[in-house]
């Protein structure tokens, strides 16, 4: 299940953060040959985030001023991966969410690795992590990260709307990154693995596409919680919330990106509910509005979600979604119903009446109604169905 990849670093976050209180004394045998000592930490400020900063630092919105102080600190020197940072006094705050939030809020700090600690020498405290490359090496794949993504966004410029430039960037990451164990990957969690390389995670992809959106000026966050495809066998997953025009929606680049002997993108999980994303997960970790926006939701954007299975007006329509899939360049259409008796109802006019086949001939996918098979899927917990060209 693409969901059981998600990185040792969800599963260690909580408990690996270390608070460790030692006494100069002890401390004077370390030598640290690259300490960053700010003088002035309030001089610091707020980090930028929002519209044009390449951020939305939501994670930091959530934080105690004093927890602020310190993500503050942190971020604004940690790209030069030094051994050790000067912060604030920690006092009464939180380590673990401290560095999930600085961990979650910026895609493009991949260097980092699952262990943090905070160290007092005397009256000073100092923020400790640790790495998972060399700094040559994360200047090298944050280079060719950035490059990737301005290339993959040039595609977006041919579109004005939100909705278009979000919907090129899920199906330019599903075309072009494959399904990879972040237990044998080293990059299959982050945006080098997804960007470059064209193979990740569920974290790979969900910090890709976040990166992606960020660059788009698109607000959008990182989600995290336990999920099933099968909706027995829950585990650690991924993936992201957008807001368009003032309201949220969920993604899961992962999940529309199928293994198995079906390798055609989907959109079941293209600008989602609340309740949607909730029919395979039990849990959302992150504090996020109940959504019920459907505007930017595929099936509705693109008229392919029906509130019937019969009838004339049904027929008509599964020609539209069948051609409007051919010239995006789709490999299926995908078709959506508001409860399973309007599905099955749906697949029985379409299969059942024939009504399919001669779609399927009228945008020339068959030569033939006698003998001509259409293959298709059903997801019945989503109650969509995927009509195979």
């Amino acid at each position: 299940m693409k969901n059981k990849g998600l990185t040792k670093f969800l599963t260690a976050i909580g408990v690996v953060a270390v608070i460790a209180l030692v006494v100069g004394a002890i401390l004077t045998s370390v030598v640290y040959e690259n300490v960053l000592k700010p003088q002035d930490f309030s001089a610091n400020g707020a980090l930028p985030s929002g519209d044009g900063t390449g951020y939305y630092r939501h994670c930091y919105n959530e934080l105690t001023d004093e927890e602020k102080a310190v993500y503050n600190v942190v971020v604004a020197n940690i790209y030069d991966m030094p051994e050790k940072i000067e912060i604030p006094s920690l006092g009464s705050g939180d380590l673990n969410k401290i560095f999930t939030a600085i961990s979650y809020d910026n895609p493009d700090l991949f260097c980092i690795g699952t262990k943090c600690s905070v160290y007092r020498e005397g009256l000073k405290s100092y923020f400790e992590p640790t790495y998972i490359m060399t700094l040559e090496e994360f200047k090298k794949q944050s280079d060719e990260a950035s490059k990737a993504a301005n290339t993959i966004l040039m595609g977006t410029k041919a579109y004005t709307s939100i909705y278009e430039k979000e919907l090129y960037v899920h199906d330019y990451i599903i075309n072009h990154c494959s399904y990879s164990d972040p237990n044998t990957n080293p990059n299959a969690n982050s945006i080098y693995g997804c960007l470059v390389e064209g193979k990740a995670g569920c974290e790979g992809y969900a910090r890709a596409f976040q990166y992606l959106m960020n660059m788009l000026n698109i607000d959008n966050r990182l989600v995290t919680g336990e999920s099933a495809e099968d909706g027995v066998n829950y585990t650690g997953h991924m993936w992201n919330y957008v807001v368009l025009d003032g309201e949220g929606y969920f993604v899961d680049t992962t999940w529309d990106d199928p293994k198995g002997t079906s390798q055609v993108l989907r959109h079941t999980y293209f600008n989602v509910t609340t309740n949607d994303v909730l029919v395979k997960r039990k849990s959302i970790n992150q504090v996020i509005p109940f959504t019920t926006a459907t505007k930017y939701n595929y099936f509705v954007y693109e008229s392919a979600y029906f509130t019937t299975g019969a009838g004339e007006q049904f027929s008509n329509a599964i020609d539209a979604s069948i051609n409007n899939a051919i010239q995006r360049g789709y490999k299926c259409a995908e078709l959506k119903f508001p409860d399973s008796a309007t599905l099955q109802q749906a697949k029985s006019t379409m299969f059942d009446q024939g009504v399919v086949y001669t779609a399927f001939k009228d945008a020339g996918l068959i030569q033939d109604l006698s003998g001509s098979k259409v293959y298709y899927s059903i997801d019945d917990k989503m109650n969509v169905i995927c009509l195979f060209f």
